[in-house]
C-alpha cells in the first residue's frame, strides 16, 4: 500500500475571476502562495518521501513551497484540457458548466473522460511505485479523476477541490481508500 498525497495548486488570479484554467499555464497569486506555505504545516507529519507535479507553472510553485525536495515533474499530472472553455467563465458557459461539473459533458475541444481515465490511471501506477508516501502537486479535476478512477467518486458525487488543499488516498493494487478529502490548514 502506498499513500498518496494529492494537493491541488494553490489560488490563481484565475481562479479567483472564476475563469477556467485547464492547462493554460497561470502562477499562482500572491495568496495562493501564502495558503500553499500554510499548507505545508499539513503536509510535514506525513514525510513525504517523493514529489511529483504537474508540469503547469501553479502546480510546481506549490510544490516547491510545500517541500525541499526535487519534485519530479510528470505530464500525466496536468489539468484536464478545456478545450474552447479555457479562460471563460461560468456565467459565459452557461447551464453546460454545472452538466460539465457533474461529469456529464466534455466541453468542446476538450479532453475526454476515457482519455482522462487512463491517463490518471497510468499516473497512479507510476507515484505508487515510488518511495512513499508520495505527495503530487497536481488539479482539482486530477484530484477527482482519480477518486473516480480508485474509488469510485464521480465527480456528481463530490464538492470541487479547493485550491491549497490536500485529499489523501491510500492506494493498493487497482483500489483505494480515501483517507481524507479537501483538507485545508
Amino acid at each position: 500500500m502506498t499513500t498518496l498525497l494529492l494537493v491541488r495548486h494553490g489560488e490563481t488570479d484565475w481562479n479567483r475571476a472564476q475563469r477556467l484554467q485547464g492547462r493554460t499555464d497561470i502562477e499562482l497569486s500572491e495568496r495562493g502562495r501564502a495558503d500553499v506555505a500554510a499548507l505545508r504545516a499539513l503536509i510535514a507529519p506525513w514525510h513525504p518521501a517523493t514529489v511529483i507535479a504537474s508540469p503547469l507553472a501553479r502546480a510546481r510553485m506549490s510544490a516547491a513551497l510545500l517541500s525541499d525536495l526535487e519534485p519530479i515533474v510528470d505530464d500525466a499530472w496536468i489539468e484536464h484540457g478545456l478545450g474552447d472553455w479555457e479562460g471563460a467563465t461560468p456565467a459565459v458557459i452557461g447551464p453546460a458548466y454545472h452538466r460539465w461539473r457533474a461529469g456529464a459533458l466534455v466541453p468542446p475541444g476538450g479532453e475526454p473522460a476515457a482519455a482522462i481515465r487512463k491517463r490518471v490511471s497510468g499516473a497512479v501506477r507510476t507515484a505508487v511505485a515510488l518511495p512513499g508516501p508520495v505527495l503530487v502537486v497536481t488539479h482539482g479535476g486530477t484530484i477527482r479523476a482519480v477518486l473516480d478512477r480508485f474509488l469510485g467518486l464521480g465527480a456528481d458525487r463530490i464538492d470541487p477541490v479547493s485550491p491549497a488543499s490536500l485529499t489523501v488516498v491510500d492506494v493498493e493494487g487497482e483500489g483505494a481508500r480515501l483517507r481524507q478529502f479537501n483538507a485545508l490548514p
